[in-house]
């Protein structure tokens, strides 16, 4: 592997990092600017894709304000670089606390094609397969 693969790889795997930091942080900025202007996001939630950084950036942002807390790691695996594209995987657990109380956990593969703009790698798309999925009901509520 030659150094700009490595250079690549790593700013791949930056990429997934800062967009699981802005989970964990509910920071809207910081989880949106992660993605292409005119990116795709498709989880098992949506009817179909959702376009637009900004748009995707919204629904983010309805979705998180359910949850008073939501852990998130991820595993990036199974990256592929073609110039200023690539593909990859990358594997998610999540524990999430709603709002209205209980625990959910997800686990998750998300399938990612990310593009370099400007000497930047963003998520151009991203599809979400739910491998596990639980909800623990709080008995206090």
């Amino acid at each position: 592997m030659t150094l700009p693969q490595l250079e690549d790889r790593l700013a791949i795997t930056d990429l997934v990092n800062r967009s699981v930091a802005g989970v964990l942080r509910k920071d809207l900025a910081l989880w949106g600017g992660t993605w292409a202007e005119d990116g795709s996001w498709m989880i098992d939630m949506f009817d179909k894709p959702v376009t637009g950084r900004e748009q995707i950036v919204a629904i983010f942002g309805n979705i998180v304000e359910k949850f008073a807390f939501v852990a998130m790691s991820s595993i990036v695996s199974d990256i592929a670089i073609d110039g200023d594209r690539a593909t990859g995987k990358a594997y998610s657990q999540e524990f999430m606390f709603p709002k209205a109380g209980g625990q959910k956990i997800l686990c998750g593969c998300f399938e990612d094609h990310y593009v370099r703009l400007d000497g930047r790698w963003y998520f151009q798309s991203r599809v979400y397969e739910t491998l596990y999925r639980s909800t623990v009901i709080d008995p206090a509520g």
